[in-house]
């Protein structure tokens, strides 16, 4: 982004000078209009006839000031400058019209001499606002650079994608705009050269949008795309193996098993499923002792046998 340069010790003086010759200006314009503009009034105003190339004359300086402050304040305007312009058309006007209304021949002498002392010093506040207006645009943290004319002159098209790429990625500077522009055309040559025409549909899709963006360069199409801007691996852990669960003997159950027919056969004839718990209970009320695990291996037994023995059911 272009930024202002500071002023040096003469360039101070110069403007300095200027602000104080341009002061000058205005206040021999105002002199020179003011007793015509209330003569001309006198008819209308009566007594008040000088207030009117009073109000209409600071009324150009006022909204000139205003439409500087406001330009320094990031706020202006832009309708505000037509004001000045339309009080001065009005003064010169005023100034004029009994010339330009008297009968006879028109002295032109006193048309120009009294419209060109006004004009005068509506320019000079116009480009002294134009000033301001510039440096304070200048030095926003926003501005955005303008892209020169003769290269809207010799290139349009190419200059309209410019245009659209630092408006849309918001690419305040100029040169810098232009040092993207470069690196996106070797890039896009760089893609021709190692696809072909049909580069567009042969390049990965990582090549592609860092092409859109504006990011491809050729020094990243040297090394594999897919390897740009990766953070680093993080190291392998070492992988452990899962340790094998270490099989139990099944409990013996076979001083168990007529037992578990008979109680298997009962609880058929109840209407009843056979459980882990329902079979390890009528052992036990049995006057007998038996674990859970026993319990379980009996009933897998029992199963096993056959769906005769052992009534469908689930196993708690």
């Amino acid at each position: 982004m272009t930024t202002p340069r500071p002023l040096t010790e003469g360039e101070r003086t110069a403007i300095s000078v200027t602000a104080a010759v341009t002061g000058a200006l205005g206040v021999l314009g105002f002199v020179n209009s003011f007793e015509r503009v209330a003569t001309a009034a006198e008819p209308s105003f009566g007594w008040f006839a000088w207030t009117v190339p009073l109000g209409i004359d600071l009324g150009i300086a006022v909204f000139s000031a205003l439409d500087i402050v406001l330009a320094r304040l990031g706020m202006r305007l832009s309708w505000l400058r037509v004001i000045p312009w339309a009080l001065t058309a009005a003064t010169v006007y005023l100034n004029v019209a009994a010339y330009l209304s008297a009968p006879g021949r028109t002295d032109w002498f006193a048309v120009v001499a009294h419209a060109l002392l006004p004009l005068l010093w509506v320019i000079a506040i116009e480009v002294g606002a134009h000033v301001v207006r510039k440096h304070a645009d200048l030095s926003r943290p926003d501005h955005m650079d303008g892209i020169r004319r003769s290269r809207w002159l010799l290139a349009p098209l190419a200059t309209v994608s410019l245009w659209r790429r630092m408006v849309l990625w918001e690419i305040r500077s100029y040169p810098e705009a232009l040092g993207q522009e470069r690196e996106r055309i070797l890039a896009k040559t760089e893609l021709q050269d190692r696809y072909g025409r049909l580069w567009r549909w042969k390049a990965t899709r990582r090549e592609r949008a860092l092409y859109r963006l504006g990011e491809l360069t050729p020094k990243h199409l040297e090394t594999p795309v897919e390897t740009i801007a990766l953070p680093p691996a993080p190291p392998k852990r070492p992988v452990r193996k899962p340790k094998r669960a270490q099989l139990t003997p099944s409990p013996n159950v076979g001083d168990l098993l007529p037992l578990g027919r008979h109680i298997a056969a009962d609880l058929i004839a109840q209407g009843e499923s056979l459980t882990r718990d329902r079979l390890r209970e009528a052992i036990r009320n049995t006057g007998r002792s038996i674990s859970t695990d026993r319990a379980g291996a009996l009933l897998a037994q029992l199963k096993a046998e056959g769906p005769a023995a052992v009534p469908e059911g689930e196993a708690a």
